[in-house]
Parts: C-alpha cells; structure tokens; sequence
C-alpha cells in the first residue's frame, strides 16, 4: 500500500478534521478550534463530544440521551435524563425549550440520540432539530487544538 492510500485511509475513513464554525460549544471548543474525530467509534455515550450532520449541515455536540433513554427539559431549563435531573458545570447559558413541533419526554428508540450543544443558548441542536439518527454522527471527538489568534 502507498503512502498516499494509507494516508487516505486515515485522513477520510478512520479520522476526520474539522474546523469549529462557531462558538455552540463554548467554553470548550471554540470558533476556529481545529477537531479531530474518530469515525469508527461503536460505544458513543452521553457525555462524548462528537460531529454530526443535519439536512446537509455540520454540528459539533455532546450527546444527553442515547437509546433507550427518556430526556425531558422542565419549565426552568433543567434537563433531565431518566428522571434526573442532570448537573452540568460547563455549560453556558440556560436549557430553555425552542418553540418546535418537539414535545417532551422523549423516548429514544434503537439508534437515537438527543444531542445539546455546550453553549445553549446560541445553539442548533436536537431542541431544534429532534433526534438524530446513528448514521448522521460523523464521529467523536478525540482532540482539540485551540486557535489562538497570534
């Protein structure tokens, strides 16, 4: 195998790069981060940070729910998973519920996932958008490298 092929192989099938377009995941990543994600990851669970795409879009997120979960936003922008109310210390902004058809609980089926971004007030995600099927996650998160503007 060429050098050119094993690059291929690395770069476009088991990693992926990505630049942050935005600040959604504030305080963590930010606008112009560079992200490397791995695309192979099988065991994806609440808390990793992954890419995804959405009608054509590209996100950044953290998974909240995965399958077999129920995920629910009460009136004062908590979220609670399986009927726990979660406590998240790097988040900015408040949870509040946008004004979509979604309605809560939901019950995630096979494949699933309710997806937040950090920064959740400037946010498109799954309060946007709804769930977000397997398929559509691109990868997790592995490494950040911070854009310092020098």
């Amino acid at each position: 195998m060429t050098l050119a092929a094993m690059l291929y192989v690395l770069v476009f099938i088991v990693f992926g790069i990505r630049i942050s377009p935005n600040n959604e995941m504030l305080p963590r990543v930010r606008a112009g981060d560079l992200l490397f994600f791995y695309r192979l990851e099988n065991n994806l669970k609440s808390g990793d940070a992954i890419c995804y795409k959405v009608d054509g879009e590209k996100y950044i997120g953290r998974i909240m729910a995965a399958s077999g979960d129920s995920i629910d936003i009460d009136d004062n922008g908590n979220v609670i998973l399986n009927g726990a109310i979660l406590v998240e210390d790097d988040i900015k902004g408040s949870t509040g519920k946008y004004d979509t058809n979604i309605t809560y609980p939901i019950i995630l089926g096979e494949n699933e996932y309710f997806i937040l971004a950090d920064n959740r007030t400037l946010a498109k995600d799954s309060r946007y958008f709804g769930v977000v099927n397997k398929k559509s996650i691109e990868g997790k998160i592995i490494i950040v490298i911070r854009k310092d503007n020098i």
